[in-house]
C-alpha cells in the first residue's frame, strides 16, 4: 500500500492474491521508482545519483529564490472575480541568496483576514522577486498556477508575475525522478516526507515543533479566514503561527537544496 503511486485498487488485488509484503512483490512488474523503493527498503540502503543531481543543480543560478504560497478555498466566493473552490493566495514566504556564499535572507507577506489579499500580495511579490531571476518551488505546478491566476486578475502586473512563473525550477524534480531515495521517504516525495528523511534529528526542521496550531497547509487554510473574528491577542498569535509555518516551508527548500549540493560534490 506504500509503494509509490500504487492505486488502492491495485494494492487490494495484490493483497487478495497473497502478496502481503514488499518481499512478495519482487517478481511483480513495477515502475522504476517502485523498484527503487523496494530495493532500498528491503536492503536498508539509500540511493544517490550524484551525476544526475549535479546536472539538475546546473539549472539553478544566483540570485536564487525559494518561494511558497498558502491559499484559502471557499464554496461561496468571497472576493470579486473569484469562483467556487478557487485557491485564493493569501500568503507567501520567500528565502533568497543573492550570490555564491551570500547571506540567507527572508521576506514574507500575510494578508488581512476578511479582506481580499491578492492585489497587495501580487504587488509585494513583484517588489520582492526581480525580473529574470531563478526561483524555486517544491511541486511548482501549484505556485505556477497561482501566479497565472494573479496575472489574469491584475493585467498591469501580469508581465512581472508571468516572468516569475517562467523562471521557476521545481525542487521536487530530483526526488521524483529517483535521483535521491531513502527508505524513510516511504514511497512519498512530499516535502513533509523528504525533509525528515534527510534531516531526522533537526528540531528546527520538524513541523511538529511549530506552535500555534499550524503545522500543515490544511490548518493554515482553516485558521486564516477565522482570524478576523478573534480577539486581538489571539489574532497576533494566529498570524505568528501562519508566518512561522510558511517560513519553515521555504527554509526546508533551502535545506534540501543545500543537501543536494552536498551529495553532488561527494
Amino acid at each position: 500500500f506504500n509503494l509509490y503511486r500504487m492505486s488502492f485498487k491495485k494494492a487490494l488485488e495484490h493483497m487478495n492474491e497473497g502478496r502481503l509484503s514488499l518481499e512478495d512483490m519482487r517478481q511483480e512488474k513495477l515502475t522504476d521508482i517502485q523498484q527503487l523503493q523496494l530495493e532500498c527498503t528491503l536492503n536498508d540502503t539509500n540511493y544517490i545519483d550524484r551525476k544526475a543531481i549535479g546536472e539538475f543543480l546546473k539549472k539553478l543560478s544566483y540570485p536564487l529564490y525559494f518561494l511558497d504560497f498558502e491559499t484559502e478555498q471557499t464554496v461561496i466566493p468571497k472576493y470579486q472575480g473569484t469562483h467556487p473552490y478557487q485557491q485564493v493566495t493569501f500568503q507567501y514566504s520567500l528565502h533568497y541568496i543573492e550570490h555564491e556564499g551570500g547571506e540567507l535572507k527572508h521576506r514574507e507577506f500575510l494578508g488581512i483576514s476578511g479582506e481580499d489579499p491578492r492585489r497587495a500580495l501580487a504587488e509585494q511579490l513583484c517588489k520582492d522577486i526581480p525580473l529574470n531571476v531563478c526561483t524555486t518551488a517544491y511541486n511548482k505546478a501549484f505556485e505556477c498556477t497561482r501566479l497565472k491566476e494573479l496575472a489574469e486578475a491584475f493585467p498591469d502586473l501580469a508581465p512581472h508575475l508571468l516572468n516569475i512563473e517562467s523562471h521557476i525550477v521545481d525542487l521536487l524534480d530530483p526526488f521524483r525522478a529517483g535521483y535521491y531515495y531513502m527508505p524513510a521517504m516511504n514511497g512519498s516525495f512530499s516535502i513533509k516526507k523528504v525533509l525528515p528523511a534527510l534531516f531526522p534529528d533537526d528540531p528546527e526542521l520538524d513541523y511538529h515543533n511549530l506552535s500555534g496550531g499550524v503545522q500543515n497547509g490544511g490548518e493554515a487554510m482553516s485558521i486564516y479566514p477565522q482570524i478576523q473574528f478573534m480577539e486581538p491577542e489571539k489574532q497576533k498569535k494566529a498570524r505568528r503561527a501562519l508566518l512561522d509555518y510558511c517560513c519553515l516551508d521555504t527554509l526546508a527548500m533551502v535545506k534540501l537544496w543545500e543537501k543536494l549540493r552536498e551529495v553532488s560534490e561527494e
